[in-house]
C-alpha cells in the first residue's frame, strides 16, 4: 500500500471515531482556542491557508505535515467536497500513528 493510501486510510478511522478536525473552520478554530494539533494539509494547499496556520507553526505549538495527497483525495476518502487541511489532536494515539508512519515513510525515501 502507497504512503498516500495509507495516510488516507489512518485519517479515515479517525474521522469515523470523532477524532478528526476537516477543513479549515475547524481547524482555525481549535487553533484559536489554542489547541495543539497535527495539521495534515495536501500537496494543493492554497496560499492563504497556510498563511492563516503560520503564526501557530512558528510557535511550535501545532506540528504540519504534507499527507502526499490532492484535495480531490482527501475530500473523497473522508466524505467531504476538496478538504485542504485536517487535524488531529497531537495527544491523540492516531495523530502519534500517523507521525511514525509518515517519518518511516521519508526516512525509506532517503
Amino acid at each position: 500500500m502507497a504512503q498516500a493510501d495509507r495516510t488516507l486510510s489512518m485519517l479515515g478511522i479517525a474521522r469515523r471515531a470523532g477524532e478528526l478536525m476537516i477543513g479549515q473552520d475547524q481547524v482555525l478554530s481549535a487553533l484559536k482556542r489554542k489547541k495543539r494539533l497535527l495539521i495534515i494539509r495536501t500537496e494543493d494547499c492554497s496560499q492563504s491557508v497556510i498563511r492563516k496556520i503560520a503564526p501557530s507553526l512558528e510557535s511550535g505549538s501545532v506540528s504540519c505535515v504534507a499527507g502526499g495527497v490532492t484535495r480531490e483525495d482527501l475530500g473523497r476518502s473522508l466524505g467531504v467536497r476538496g478538504a485542504q487541511i485536517a487535524a488531529l489532536f497531537i495527544e491523540s494515539g492516531f495523530a502519534v500513528k500517523l507521525s511514525e508512519m509518515l517519518n518511516a515513510g521519508l526516512k525509506s525515501r532517503a
